[in-house]
């Protein structure tokens, strides 16, 4: 079979799970939609590899041999294909397009059923299968030039548009209403647009009242998680890349342990904790030096001072 006959496969195999009913099939789901994505990404991969290299642009590894005329070209080697990252890189590198935000949740999703969910709500499934039909239907059509209805075939398609077009409405009007909160954070602002319920995966979230502090309850499962718990949980994977690489780089965090409240929600671009809405002082009262980031206290002067003041009493 071709890496485009076993991406549709893969999707279908993956609707079918999805429909069975059967809560152990959701997981399969899951796995078979995924990777179905994937397939249709490395048959575009395909599509640009130069003809005799070995489909040089699909296989993680390459190398150099001579061609007949004298010259040096790019082939594939082994049989190992490329991940996703390296699957980005080339698509950015190509000029090829794709909805990689919506990839994410997906893989999120996927990495989360693998690794921390023993089942999957259904609901986090139709969040999952109407981000898929988009990445699909423009796929397809953009960027491997098909009608994705008819490479589908009808059925598999009247499904993916049934279940994309409630999760869609539903997702705007929990965005809606997440967006009018006056979060008084524009790091959370963004951050709890991006989360998922912690008991079943799905992004449909909503405020249960319009303050700043209200509960989230969600709309698949209605479990409902209070404003201190989610403000850290939200913060700290919105921006867990970011911490990383600054502190990678050799620069400072932007999210650390609040002071005053213990929370890991003092955002530091904005010098203020989201949780108790306390602020560090930020130039030292005594030496006028600005305070490093990992010296922020209750206490307004830098740690040098503190230290010399301790010294002298």
């Amino acid at each position: 079979m071709s890496l485009l006959d076993n991406a549709i496969t893969s999707l279908h195999l993956g609707l079918e799970d999805y429909s069975s009913g059967k809560e152990a099939r959701l997981l399969s789901a899951v796995r078979n939609l995924h990777a179905g994505i994937l397939l249709l990404y490395k048959e575009k991969l395909r599509q640009l590899s130069p003809p005799g290299s070995n489909e040089v642009l699909v296989k993680a590894k390459s190398k150099f041999q001579k061609t007949p005329a004298g010259g040096v070209e790019s082939v594939g080697d082994g049989k190992k294909t490329a991940d996703v990252a390296q699957i980005r890189e080339r698509f950015k590198s190509l000029g090829v397009n794709t909805h990689w935000d919506r990839f994410e949740k997906v893989s999120a999703l996927r990495n989360e059923v693998e690794h921390y969910f023993t089942t999957a709500n259904p609901g986090a499934i139709e969040a999952m299968i109407s981000d898929t039909f988009l990445i699909i239907r423009d796929f397809i059509h953009d960027e491997l030039g098909r009608d994705p209805k008819a490479l589908l075939g009808d059925e598999a398609w009247a499904k993916l548009l049934s279940v994309s077009d409630v999760v869609e409405k539903e997702r705007d009007l929990c965005q809606k209403a997440l967006e009018a909160i006056d979060w008084e954070s524009e790091a959370l602002a963004d951050a709890v647009l991006n989360l998922t319920c912690t008991e079943c995966g799905s992004p449909l979230l909503y405020p249960l009242s319009k303050t700043k502090s209200t509960d989230l309850r969600c709309r698949s499962c209605d479990e409902e998680e209070d404003y201190e718990h989610y403000a850290q949980r939200a913060l700290s994977e919105h921006l867990a890349g970011e911490n990383h690489h600054s502190i990678q780089d050799g620069g400072e965090p932007v999210l650390i342990t609040c002071p005053y409240c213990h929370s890991e929600a003092y955002v530091v671009e904005e010098n203020r904790c989201v949780v108790c809405g306390e602020s560090c002082a930020t130039t030292c009262s005594v030496c006028s030096n600005s305070i490093p980031t990992w010296e922020l206290s209750e206490d307004d002067r830098c740690g040098y001072c503190i230290h010399m003041a301790r010294k002298d009493d």
